[in-house]
């Protein structure tokens, strides 16, 4: 994993994922469209648990060589006052599957998973890119 702090700004950046980046991962598959999302959490207890959720679920999609999304990189930011936030983008590859479940991060079984971890309303913040031919 890596760490960096950018300059003239105390937030300490860990890559924590790779997610489709890991060599051989992607395979042949092609991006139709991307999310990305930003989780704030308040305390550091609630970021490593939203970390490893999103760790299983990673070693989930690992498995999936020809599934119809992924995970890309997922980055921890820390202030130093407790808690962060975890960003993270999501890598589709078909298009109907993508239109069928951009929104899902909205979905109650997501926003009860979301209060789980300990993220408060309004803490998950996803925005879609979608290809253009």
């Amino acid at each position: 994993m890596s760490s960096t702090i950018t300059p003239g700004n105390p937030v300490i950046r860990e890559l924590v994922l790779l997610g489709d980046s890991a060599p051989g991962r992607r395979g042949g598959r092609t991006i139709v469209a991307q999310s990305h999302c930003e989780i704030d959490l308040a305390s550091d207890e609630a970021l490593e648990r939203c970390v490893q959720a999103l760790r299983a679920s990673d070693e989930r999609l690992a498995e999936q060589s020809d599934g119809p999304y992924d995970w890309q990189r997922t980055w921890v930011e820390r202030n130093g006052q407790g808690g962060g936030k975890v960003v993270f983008d999501v890598a589709w590859y078909e298009e109907e599957f993508f239109r069928q479940k951009k929104d899902t991060f909205l979905a109650p079984g997501h926003l009860a998973m979301y209060a789980n971890i300990g993220a408060e309303d309004g803490a998950v913040q996803v925005t879609h890119w979608h290809k253009v031919d």
